[in-house]
């Protein structure tokens, strides 16, 4: 169960980074997007990380993949702080999974647990990318977290 603890502690430090861009969004800036037809609002970002996470944490319960579904799609309006609740929510009960299950163990499916894990940290980087470029494209405040991460900084 010593990967359990390490994936998680990789977990915490990469939704850090998350919370921190989160802190420094207002309502009004979900809505923004890239200047092309194709790209989605800041606000889709974070849905799509919220529901991967909830259903990647449901596949890690069941065995096998039980379909995508976001629970911010339970609110009428949602803002940073809405977001931040419900991605606290998955972790405390990926936390609490984590402490319940062997990742190195094979799932219903054959995939092994801490596969899901990684493809729950890939997922989230992917849009750490993309609210990176959202973030230059809008001039919005650099995170320090991110400045210090990704060595970002507007020159």
């Amino acid at each position: 169960m010593a990967m359990n603890s390490v994936l998680m502690a990789q977990w915490r430090e990469i939704r850090q980074l998350t919370y921190d861009y989160l802190d420094n969004l207002q309502a009004d800036q979900l809505g923004l997007k890239m200047p092309f037809s194709e790209s989605q609002p800041i606000g889709y970002q974070f849905w799509c990380m919220v529901g991967a996470h909830e259903s990647y944490l449901r596949n890690l319960e069941a065995g096998s993949w039980q379909g995508f579904a976001s629970s911010l799609d339970g609110f009428d309006k949602v803002t940073p702080q809405i977001i931040k609740e419900q991605m606290q929510a998955a972790d405390a009960s990926m936390a609490k999974l984590l402490n319940m299950i062997d990742l190195d163990e094979s799932l219903e499916n054959g995939q092994k647990g801490y596969e899901i894990v990684f493809q729950m940290i890939k997922h989230e980087m992917h849009h750490h990318g993309q609210l990176i470029n959202l973030l230059y494209c809008h001039h919005l405040p650099i995170p320090k977290s991110w400045a210090d991460e990704w060595a970002l900084a507007y020159e």
